[in-house]
């Protein structure tokens, strides 16, 4: 739910400030039977192995001893919360943001509340702009009042763009969904949208978004409109409809308001990058507090799938929901969820489902990541990436065929600003340990956004994604004060290299080993469509 921005701000000069991380970072990383106390040094040894001219073999894994750290590329300011001066290209009219993007081949897409952003990716240079509202109307779609929660997803094994959002907050509204006519996003869109509820009780709200081989699945909490208690609705979309040159939703199947008791709140459908096809997960935090996470299934042939919400509980260390986000000054601090859900996407990745969510660790918010098998349903790891005097929320992850994963997140503090950074961890015989946080983009003031609300809401979500060019490049898509009271999104680039980097024999053969790469993990993946 979101608030249009109404009343002008005034402008203030954006500063970069230094900042030192407090030494006591806490990246720990836990089986079954261990505890979130149980810690793993910062320095680690371990990277990744391909073999050139094949599939990736990733049983050698372990056996890689090369430590490896993030390096940052391109890194600009995309957005920002709208000021004295209103700069089309830049600015948005809404609070929160809900910070999202993806990355093709050559193309960066920003789609926020507000305001939608095309970008080359070797420059950085804008492309392309309009309104969110204005998006989903030149993709043939016009949305009642105004277009809010957007999400956005490049598939690289099709090659298409997906996209969604609602509209009509708080009325009977729809699904805004899309999908690209290209890889090039520029090319232009087709839109759709699908009520959200035939009976008219409930309006969609937080919509999520995922896919694999099949089909493109969306997911919404339904709200309240006569109806007395909140559900979910799920949206399965046949992927081969929408590849056709003339894309229909014509054969969507749709599982309406279906009690959160089975799903859970704010239910993901998994990004499936290993590219299978039925049946298609999606994940919720379901009763964290318990230490259940919630498992769905869409089974059966996509043309005609069922949902299927039994025997899905997956066990994980017990949390409390997060708190706020701490900050500078006497303003208050800063709203972010007040559930454990899950707020960015689940990645599908070598046989297992990543993902993180926010939780409370002795007051602070923390970022709880996890790994869990996809055909056992068995948690295969957990960890925290926590700090004593800052509080770590909204991350996203993202990670390779390699076992490097990266999380974007925001951090701030008593003495910090609210700044993204970003963390490499690195699998070494099963195990995942984080190293240091990296500053991606200093906060430069403190915040205080309402609107009239009383609430100082930040968020809601953010997004880190893996580069379908690059296997050992990342893009992750943060929320930082830009200014006083200024959100902005910072759209950063992460290389994971050795610590000490040997000089290529020639920039050709280096250029080569990197495509070569890449052709031969899209090749495995396209093989599962056969």
């Amino acid at each position: 739910m979101k608030f249009l921005y109404q009343i002008l701000t005034s402008l203030a000069v954006a500063t970069t400030a230094v900042i030192n991380l407090s030494a006591g970072v806490e990246a720990a990383t836990f089986g079954s039977n261990s505890s979130p106390s149980a810690s793993f040094l910062l320095d680690i040894s371990t990277s990744k192995l391909a073999t050139v001219g094949g599939n990736i073999d990733n049983s050698n894994l372990s056996n890689s001893t090369t430590p490896s750290q993030l390096a940052i590329g391109l890194n600009f300011t995309a957005s920002t919360l709208i000021d004295s001066f209103f700069i089309p290209s830049l600015d948005s009219f809404f609070i929160p943001p809900d910070t999202m993007g993806a990355v093709g081949s050559d193309r960066i897409v920003e789609l926020i509340n507000g305001k939608y952003s095309v970008y080359d990716k070797g420059t950085g240079t804008l492309l392309q702009f309009s309104s969110l509202n204005q998006f989903w109307s030149d993709a043939g779609v016009t949305p009642s009042r105004f277009a809010f929660d957007p999400r956005v997803v490049y598939d690289p094994f099709s090659q298409r763009w997906y996209a969604v959002s609602v509209d009509n907050q708080r009325g009977e509204n729809n699904f805004l969904f899309a999908v690209s006519k290209s890889s090039d996003p520029i090319t232009g869109w087709t839109g759709f949208a699908i009520d959200s509820d035939s009976t008219n009780q409930r309006w969609a709200d937080y919509p999520t978004l995922g896919f694999d081989r099949d089909g493109v699945y969306l997911a919404a909490n339904m709200f309240p409109i006569s109806a007395v208690d909140l559900r979910t609705t799920i949206v399965a979309l046949p992927k081969n409809d929408l590849l056709t040159a003339t894309p229909t939703v014509a054969n969507a199947t749709k599982f309406e308001n279906i009690s959160q008791s089975e799903t859970g709140f704010a239910v993901q459908p998994v990004v499936n990058l290993d590219n299978t096809g039925l049946p298609a997960a999606l994940l919720s935090g379901f009763n964290t507090l318990a230490g259940e996470f919630k498992r769905s299934n869409i089974v059966g042939d996509i043309t005609s799938p069922t949902l299927d919400t039994s025997n899905g509980l997956i066990s994980v260390t017990p949390y409390f929901s997060p708190g706020s986000g701490e900050q500078p000054g006497p303003k208050p601090n800063l709203e972010i969820f007040r559930r454990a859900n899950f707020s960015s996407n689940i990645i599908g990745q070598n046989g297992s489902f990543w993902g993180g969510q926010t939780v409370d660790n002795a007051g602070r918010a923390a970022l709880r990541w996890f790994q869990i098998d996809a055909t056992t349903n068995q948690r295969k790891q957990e960890g925290l990436i926590a700090d004593p005097n800052l509080d770590f929320y909204y991350g996203s992850l993202a990670v390779n065929d390699f076992g490097d994963v990266v999380i974007g997140f925001n951090g701030s503090g008593e003495s910090q600003f609210v700044s993204s950074y970003a963390v490499l961890g690195q699998t070494f015989g099963g195990v995942t340990t984080f190293g240091n946080p990296l500053l991606l983009q200093a906060g430069a003031a403190d915040y205080f956004q309402d609107f009239g609300s009383g609430r100082n809401r930040w968020g809601d979500y953010s997004a880190t994604v893996l580069d379908p060019t690059d296997p050992f490049s990342f893009w992750t898509f943060q929320e930082f004060v830009f200014d006083e009271d200024v959100w902005g999104t910072q759209i950063t680039q992460l290389r994971v290299v050795p610590v000490a980097v040997p000089e290529p024999t020639s920039a050709f053969g280096f250029l080569a080993f990197g495509a070569f790469g890449v052709s031969s993990l899209l090749k495995r993946k396209q093989q599962q469509k056969v």
